[in-house]
């Protein structure tokens, strides 16, 4: 089962059992009702409502609407064990009403709603279809709009209408939102999806109402591992990170700005234990984050580790956030949204999942993609890695999905490891590949221990992307969070490292003493060579590195290492207090980012200038001995 957050409306006395017409008489109205901030429809349609412990309205209560002075009154039409649906009147207008509850004498106002009112048009059914709708803008039809079922698609028409013939299997209907409109949302979650009843016989209308918006040129924000699950103090964090976040769409306000999650926003064992799921992620994301619409992507912890077997364990997904996979267009950009974490799990918890495609999504793409002219860019999204750090394939169906891709630039991003890496060996095929860190770091604990030291497994920064979409011109930058664009890199004096069990983890037993020390074996004895170590957190081979040591430049090589700080922020903070790093959270060695020189003595200030691909600069003029502590890179 899922948790939804609870919305209260009580009296003093308990309300009257089971579902007989009350007489009036009862001086209380006890009610725990989940409402959304926002109810789309049109006149006639039934809206189904959530109650919990039994405390929903009775037979013969109504619901009403309050504004201005005003009462709509909108009939229950039924009444089930915990939820209840009520009809749009034809006197609700778009607007905000206060939803009460009214029994006999009594009205009990529950929390104001937004209510989005469509203008239904008359769309004639079409025999052999059994999916149809409208797509309107001002109330014309918008032709040439998408519209799949995951596997088969359809386009509207002149008017803006359009008829599938689906087997429902998937059990949604989705809209690939055009270029240069907007669909609504509830909250920062736009609504392009509709949940369907799975039955292939039943004949189901879905409309959508669009608005026109000028999105050539965009900002779109890329958000890795979120893992919100009400532990390690993550929800403070996060709304670092959401204070950090909305700083930033202030500051482009005059752009048009979206985002997207790479999944893993929650956490599916914290579903149940801290009753802490989806709908708690949706609420507390709507509550921090404001004035953009954010598409997200599935990840392995948003499935429900309680159900079996892939199909079953995203039911929660689709009601809740979005369809698993599909696609929309902001400007000259189409985004395709893939799953690509396939469960095995038996429904008991195990977890257990393969990183592959499945042939419908490869279906789809294809069917996706005979709309898209090759003039555009794609941007593909999902979890899990499409290729390892080297540039291997990690994903079933790579390279089939390599060849639906094949006369497009594409640009796939990706999360799952929280670490950074990016791949452009793949580049005489027209694919990039960036693997995203994590706006959570490592599952927050880092930011538990140390406030504000947030460090991926890495040692970069925990934070988002911010990617400036000009026309079909892409470019991208690390935003850590509390941090400065310019802090793109960190750099270590080796002299200064001595990572043992006695500097770090003082408290720790023999037995955890001795597995940091394990761990952090590349730094436990002191080190006199006089080599500074640096961490770019985001490099690709076209970032250029000048290091210099009084005028000289010094030759820097790649090396393959842990980077200390994550070591001492993490693990020996763990092992002090004798308790066992989760070993997936460990640090990771870093092939693809971090550096080294041999400087010619242990006092010489050395130079830093750093160029990413995009010409910004970054600088440090590093002081030596440089003192290693979390003090003193935490400021």
């Amino acid at each position: 089962m899922l948790f939804a957050v609870l919305l209260f409306a009580s009296c003093e006395k308990e309300p009257v059992d089971g579902n007989e017409p009350d007489n009036g008489t009862t001086q209380t109205l006890e009610l725990m009702i989940s409402l959304p901030e926002k109810i789309e429809g049109a006149a006639g349609d039934a809206i189904s409502v959530k109650y919990y412990s039994g405390k929903g309205p009775k037979t013969g209560d109504v619901v009403v609407l309050k504004k201005g002075g005003k009462e709509v009154i909108c009939n229950i039409v039924s009444i089930e064990s915990d939820s209840f649906s009520f009809e749009i009147s034809p006197e609700v207008e778009t607007g905000k009403y206060s939803f009460c509850i009214r029994r006999g004498d009594l009205t009990k106002a529950v929390r104001d709603v937004q209510f989005n009112i469509e203008i239904r048009v008359e769309v004639a059914e079409k025999e052999g279809y059994n999916i149809y709708g409208i797509i309107t803008c001002d109330e014309a039809g918008v032709p040439g709009v998408v519209v799949s079922d995951g596997v088969e698609t359809a386009v509207t028409d002149e008017n803006g209408i359009y008829y599938l013939k689906s087997n429902e299997y998937n059990r949604v209907v989705f809209m690939s939102v055009p270029s240069g409109y907007e669909t609504v949302a509830q909250g920062v979650v736009p609504k392009i999806h509709k949940v369907i009843d799975g039955n292939p016989v039943t004949v189901e209308r879905v409309d959508w109402t669009l608005t026109k918006v000028d999105n050539d040129d965009h900002i779109l924000y890329v958000l890795g591992d979120m893992h919100l699950a009400n532990r390690t103090n993550d929800l403070n964090q996060f709304a670092l990170f959401a204070a950090d976040i909305n700083e930033q769409i202030e500051a482009n306000k005059n752009k048009r700005q979206y985002a997207v999650t790479l999944g893993d926003m929650s956490w599916d064992l914290y579903w149940y234990s801290n009753a802490y799921d989806l709908y708690s992620y949706i609420d507390t994301i709507n509550e921090k984050v404001k004035g953009i619409q954010i598409f997200h992507t599935i990840g392995n912890h948003d499935h429900d580790m309680n159900s079996a077997g892939d199909f079953n364990t995203v039911t929660a997904f689709k009601n809740v956030v979005a369809p698993t996979y599909y696609s929309f267009n902001i400007g000259n950009i189409h985004y395709i949204v893939l799953d690509n974490i396939l469960c095995t799990n038996n429904g008991t918890g195990d977890r257990t999942y393969e990183s592959s495609l499945t042939q419908d999504q490869l279906t789809w793409i294809a069917n996706d993609l005979k709309y898209v002219d090759k003039s555009k860019k794609l941007v593909v999204t999902m979890h899990a890695q499409m290729y390892t750090e080297a540039g291997k394939a990690s994903m079933a169906f790579s390279s089939e999905l390599e060849k639906l891709c094949s006369g497009y630039e594409t640009h796939v991003l990706s999360a799952h490891t929280h670490v950074i890496f990016n791949n452009d060996n793949l580049a005489s095929k027209g694919i990039y590949h960036h693997n995203s860190g994590a706006v959570c770091g490592t599952w927050w604990w880092t930011g538990k221990y140390t406030s504000r030291l947030g460090l991926c497994k890495d040692g970069s920064p925990s934070g988002y992307y911010v990617y400036e979409m000009n026309g079909t011109d892409i470019k991208w930058r690390l935003k850590p969070t509390g941090r400065d664009f310019s802090h793109a890199f960190r750099t270590y004096d080796r002299n200064s490292i001595v990572l043992t069990a006695a500097n770090f983890a003082s408290g720790a037993n023999s037995t955890s003493a001795s597995k940091f020390e394990s761990s952090a074996s590349s730094w436990t004895s002191p080190d006199s060579n006089n080599y500074v170590y640096f961490n770019v957190f985001d490099y690709d081979p076209s970032w250029t590195i000048e290091v210099t040591e009084n005028g000289t430049a010094l030759k820097y090589e790649k090396v393959t290492v842990k980077d200390p700080l994550h070591l001492v922020a993490y693990e020996a903070k763990r092992y002090n207090e004798n308790a066992t790093p989760t070993s997936s959270f460990l640090a990771s060695k870093v092939a693809s980012h971090i550096f080294r020189v041999k400087a010619s003595s242990a006092t010489s200030t050395i130079e830093f200038k750093i160029t990413d691909r995009f010409g910004n600069v970054y600088t440090e003029s590093m002081k030596r001995p440089k003192t290693f502590s979390i003090s003193a890179y935490n400021k």
